[in-house]
């Protein structure tokens, strides 16, 4: 701003003006006011910081900011705390949850990751080390192999649905890693829940085909392989008997129609056949 402007200004805000009052019928004049513009200013802008002065100290320490549209009381502010803190929660087990079935998951489909920062390089090995892995006179023998079976006390498993009626083609045998019972169907064409409880996944796998893995209570899963297609969502709720899949053949590790049928217990995989007929 040039130096001529600036005057012009300052001459503007110092100038004089008057306000007038009159009466409505006669137009005498009542009163006359004689203001500068810089002063009209001041006095207007002294106004509008007293008003909000006193209209933030009532809103602050007198109930009126209750009468304010979406000022929430002290019951709702409290409720709004508690809410707080319980999604906090929420998140934090919903998290946990996720953990456990994508560890859970792993394991039922085998696909387990390697863990790379607890590889160890083959440089180093010693030549020793190497040698006596190779050496056929050490047996190799799986934690499966090592680890006794699961002991499960029958009166607190729950009454369990047969998934299809059918015959036993190949059993349980966790040795072979084959963690669960194959039935090839008698005539059914539905495969049926166990138990009631909820999808926590159905998924298409190269190995196992159209795969349904159902959480129930008591700390139970049941898993349902080689399906032809799924009718449930993951999330969805069944009940016991409930058709959850159609009888079929899918995936590469099957050679012919069959139902391959896991139950799982804390993450241990026990014998169908101990707790359902399967024929």
């Amino acid at each position: 701003m040039t130096n001529n402007k600036k005057n012009k200004f300052f001459r503007w805000l110092l100038k004089k003006i008057q306000i007038v009052i009159y009466k409505d019928s006669s137009y005498d004049v009542i009163k006359k006011y004689h203001f500068r513009i810089l002063g009209l200013i001041s006095l207007l802008l002294g106004v509008f910081l007293l008003y909000f002065i006193i209209l933030s100290l009532l809103t602050i320490y007198t109930p009126v900011k209750y009468l304010i549209p979406g000022y929430p009381d002290k019951e709702t502010r409290t409720l709004i705390y508690e809410n707080a803190i319980k999604t906090d929660s929420l998140i934090h087990e919903v998290d946990k949850r996720d953990v456990y079935l994508n560890m859970l998951r792993d394991a039922i489909l085998n696909e387990v990751p390697i863990d790379e920062d607890f590889v160890v390089p083959v440089e180093n090995l010693t030549h020793k080390q190497i040698k006596e892995f190779n050496n056929p006179k050490y047996k190799r023998q799986t934690i499966e192999c090592k680890t006794k079976p699961a002991v499960i006390d029958a009166s607190t498993m729950p009454e369990l649905f047969p998934p299809i009626k059918g015959i036993v083609v190949a059993k349980f045998n966790k040795i072979e890693k084959h963690y669960g019972t194959d039935i090839a169907s008698s005539g059914e064409t539905f495969i049926a829940a166990t138990l009631s409880g909820t999808v926590i996944m159905t998924d298409y796998t190269v190995s196992t085909g159209y795969t349904i893995i159902i959480q129930h209570k008591n700390k139970l899963v049941s898993v349902y392989k080689h399906n032809k297609t799924s009718f449930v969502k993951a999330g969805q709720m069944v009940e016991t008997g409930e058709h959850i899949a159609e009888y079929g053949n899918s995936g590469e590790d099957t050679n012919g129609e069959h139902l391959h049928f896991e139950l799982w217990r804390d993450g241990t995989p026990i014998n169908p056949e101990d707790y359902i007929i399967f024929e």
